[in-house]
């Protein structure tokens, strides 16, 4: 439970300051959802999993601010041979480098992977190309809860307010490093949304 809060509120602030950072990007999310949720309708599960560009933006965040890149790991059980690299030996532990693969121009252009770009996540990619939650038969078990109560928040959020940056830019970001990588705070202010 602890690690599911832990890492839930660490994506919440990733999101917040791409909100806060990118005013269009910003607008064009609160346009989706005032289109599926007008005054009169009540939100659930089935109209959650229609809104893909709510999807698509946090999981660009999560790209480009994965939250544990270290880990996914795993041990070698059996010898094997790579061609032209080498081998690796049973019981030699491997590390997924997120980054290199979250950063991919190859995997995730034809935009630069620099640029936070939501609807990359239109296009079908490898199954294994973005790894934010780990991926395979031992992926987080949470991650379905931890997106459905991200999505929650972020909606009942943008709803009601505009975020808006304090004294933050792209350069002002600063992280901390234990188990998860979380930023050290992210200054924001809430404007009242009056175009509801």
């Amino acid at each position: 439970m602890i690690a599911g809060y832990e890492t839930a509120s660490t994506a919440l602030a990733y999101v917040t300051y791409i909100l806060a950072t990118h005013p269009e990007e910003q607008k064009k999310l609160q346009n989706h959802i005032d289109f599926y949720l007008n005054n009169d309708t009540i939100l659930d599960y089935e109209i959650l999993n229609k809104m893909d560009y709510l999807d698509w933006f946090i999981r660009e965040t999560l790209r480009m601010y994965p939250i544990t890149p270290i880990i996914i790991n795993r041990e070698c059980f059996e010898q094997i041979d790579l061609p032209g690299l080498g081998r690796i030996y049973p019981g030699t532990k491997l590390t997924l480098d997120m980054y290199s693969l979250h950063y991919d121009n190859d995997l995730w252009g034809p935009v630069d992977t620099k640029i936070f770009y939501p609807e990359r996540f239109a296009t079908k990619r490898h199954p294994v190309a973005w790894v934010a939650f780990g991926a395979g038969p031992r992926n987080c078990i949470g991650m379905r809860f931890a997106l459905t109560e991200i999505k929650f928040t972020i909606i009942r959020i943008l709803q009601n307010y505009t975020i808006l940056p304090i004294s933050i830019n792209d350069q002002d970001l600063d992280l901390i490093e234990l188990v998860t990588i979380s930023p050290k705070q992210v200054l924001i202010r809430l404007e009242q949304r009056i175009d509801r």
